[in-house]
């Protein structure tokens, strides 16, 4: 056992300073203040009819929370619904719908409340899930000359998440995976694209399938068969010459149609560019982007013959003038596809718990951004800000109130909601006015061991109102601390 030496101690004091400031503003579950959300379901929240539909919503406070929820903007009684309960001390809703779901099928918003004020969760939008079938239907089949293009959709069921396609084909006894290349490859709609038919196109069945991703469903379309007739050209010029030539062709827009386009995607999200073309020779695709040589950076990707690009995560930058060429020994085409940027709002600085003693002033900052840049709105637990009983000591300045020689009126919880046209968001944050003596939150008589010369935190959790003054003081003997 060693006493620390001075370089050591210094250390220890000044990482204990720094850790201690960092977390002053925790508070005691044993003092008064309002609630909190602190764990609630996704805004869009899937869930299986013929199972309990639960729907998150939980929170602290003291006195601890009653929780209370709307549907669709209205009080919802839970008590009087037979086949929806709330658990104990908890706001999560339990929905046990033995008959007609569709009734819960809304959005929800949960409310936590005490003497202090009122915290509500994000709106939660439920969808129920419903099992994905594809009609039973038998399909005719597709007869077609050789050389020119075709387009095989799978269209499958509509679901609340996209689900994952991809096409086999099948020549008894066997199936297998459809080989795509420059002349057959899926479209990111799922759809089976011939830029142009061969005869070997005819020796199988076509058939899509779907794994949709809630469940991990696989489901199966009917299958289709293609049989290619020799083309005009071969049966015409060469009536005794199987040579299974076809006539060449320019290139023709498959998807998209046209020569312009336009997309718009949200920042983060991802962005997917297409361009398939029919022709003979196949055609080859090209890219620019804002007329010159498209930069493919870290973030992006050329995938499936060069017919697409994927950017996993859209940003600006990704903003232009995106050109696909499609190129074969006949002619060539061109189509242009303008990509637009936009952002759902996002977090600048979220509105932080405000804890202070009376006659302390203070301030509550909600800043955001997005684009359209959005517009910010104040509720005091749950009603909006300019409804409220004015109080002279709260001034509402845009993205920002002021609290100036706060009482215990003061007490509330706020809510920030910034809003544009594709998405909000929401922060809970309560003003809890209070006068609280000092105190130490962790075990006294604490017995510690260092490595000697290394940096070391000593956590001290306090809390008082007004925030106490903090000093650490070398008080330790032989012993006390231990270097190993």
């Amino acid at each position: 056992m060693y006493l620390l030496s001075v370089d050591v101690f210094a250390r220890v004091l000044f990482s204990c300073i720094d850790f201690f400031w960092s977390d002053f503003i925790s508070l005691p579950a044993a003092v008064r203040q309002p609630p909190t959300i602190t764990k609630q379901s996704m805004k869009d929240h899937v869930v299986d009819p013929k199972e309990t539909m639960v729907i998150e919503c939980e929170a602290k406070g003291n006195p601890h929370p009653i929780f209370s929820w709307r549907r669709n903007g209205k009080y919802f009684n839970v008590a009087r619904d037979s086949q929806a309960s709330m658990r104990r001390r908890s706001g999560t809703l339990d929905i046990y719908a033995r008959t007609n779901p569709e009734q819960y099928e809304a959005e929800y918003q949960c409310i936590a409340s005490n003497e202090y004020g009122s915290a509500y969760s994000n709106k939660i939008r439920l969808q129920l899930y419903r099992p994905p079938v594809w009609p039973r239907e038998v399909l005719e089949p597709v007869v077609i000359s050789a050389g020119l293009p075709l387009v095989l959709s799978c269209d499958p069921p509509p679901g609340p998440l996209r689900p994952e396609t991809y096409w086999m084909s099948s020549s008894f006894p066997t199936m297998r995976a459809v080989r795509q290349d420059r002349r057959v490859s899926m479209g990111v709609n799922g759809d089976l694209y011939f830029s142009n038919v061969l005869f070997n196109d005819s020796v199988a069945d076509f058939c899509c399938n779907a794994r949709f991703p809630f469940k991990n469903v696989i489901q199966q379309k009917m299958p289709v068969v293609v049989k290619v007739l020799p083309s005009e050209y071969e049966s015409k010029c060469l009536p005794l010459i199987r040579s299974h030539t076809v006539a060449e062709a320019a290139p023709t827009w498959l998807s998209p149609t046209g020569s312009s386009s336009s997309t718009l995607v949200l920042l983060g999200e991802e962005l997917l560019l297409e361009c398939i073309a029919a022709g003979v020779p196949t055609p080859h695709i090209t890219w620019t982007k804002d007329g010159e040589a498209l930069v493919v950076t870290p973030r992006m990707k050329i995938k499936n013959f060069n017919k697409l690009i994927q950017i996993q995560k859209a940003s600006f930058e990704d903003t232009g003038d995106y050109t696909c060429t499609a190129t074969n020994r006949i002619s060539y085409i061109e189509h242009t596809i303008t990509v637009r940027v936009k952002a759902a709002p996002f977090w600048l600085e979220k509105p932080d718990n405000l804890i202070l003693a009376p006659e302390e002033s203070g301030r509550l900052v909600c800043r955001s951004d997005g684009a359209p840049r959005p517009t910010v709105s104040w509720f005091i637990n749950g009603e909006p800000i300019e409804t409220a009983t004015p109080m002279p000591n709260r001034q509402v300045s845009g993205d920002m109130i002021t609290f100036r020689s706060v009482t215990t009126e003061n007490n509330a919880v706020y809510q920030c909601n910034a809003s544009n046209e594709f998405g909000y968001l929401l922060a809970n944050a309560f003003v809890n006015v209070l006068h609280a003596t000092p105190r130490i939150l962790w075990p006294r008589n604490e017995f510690v061991k260092v490595v000697e010369g290394s940096r070391t935190f000593l956590d001290c959790r306090y809390f008082g109102s007004p925030v106490p003054e903090l000093r650490c003081c070398n008080h330790w003997r032989v012993g006390e601390l231990m270097t190993l």
